[in-house]
């Protein structure tokens, strides 16, 4: 009669043989060995998943970036608002709010010109955009207002 010790050793390398890959840890009938081992080979492989992931994160994360960079590249250097900016300057190529760069765009504008030209009540005829939004374009441009949209607190001259 075999040592319980050798009858383990060989129901261990038997269970290991039966052992599918679809197991799971928490199928019904299994020993607290079978348990501990099914969790051990899950926990491997959500490990392995885990780094896979991140892997395919970053390899993406950086094929953005250099695709982001080029775009950038391409277009030329992104420019603050301010008095000097030529005329001719592309409007897409001007760090504008979000609300003024879509308002803008929306009629069809593409320089700095084109907004510089436009009188205040033209500006606030464009659809989401309002005297906040004028008194910025007119002030980082180095236009003054012309229509009487002054910035809250100041008092006309």
């Amino acid at each position: 009669m075999e040592s319980p010790a050798a009858f383990a050793a060989c129901r261990a390398r038997w269970v290991e043989a039966e052992m599918s890959e679809n197991e799971k840890s928490t199928d019904p009938g299994l020993s607290a060995a079978e348990r501990r081992k099914l969790r051990g080979r899950e926990a491997k492989e959500a490990v392995a998943d885990h780094e896979a992931a991140q892997q395919a994160f970053h390899e993406n994360r950086e094929r953005l970036r250099e695709e982001r960079l080029a775009r950038e590249a391409a277009a030329g250097p992104m420019l603050y608002p301010a008095p000097e900016l030529p005329d001719d300057t592309p409007i897409e190529n001007v760090r504008f709010s979000t609300r003024i760069r879509n308002a803008v765009t929306a009629v069809g504008w593409k320089t700095v010109g084109e907004i510089r030209e436009a009188s205040d009540a033209t500006l606030l005829g464009l659809p989401d955009l309002g005297p906040g939004s004028v008194i910025s374009l007119r002030e980082t441009l180095g236009l003054p207002s012309c229509d009487g949209v002054r910035p809250l607190g100041k008092k006309p001259a």
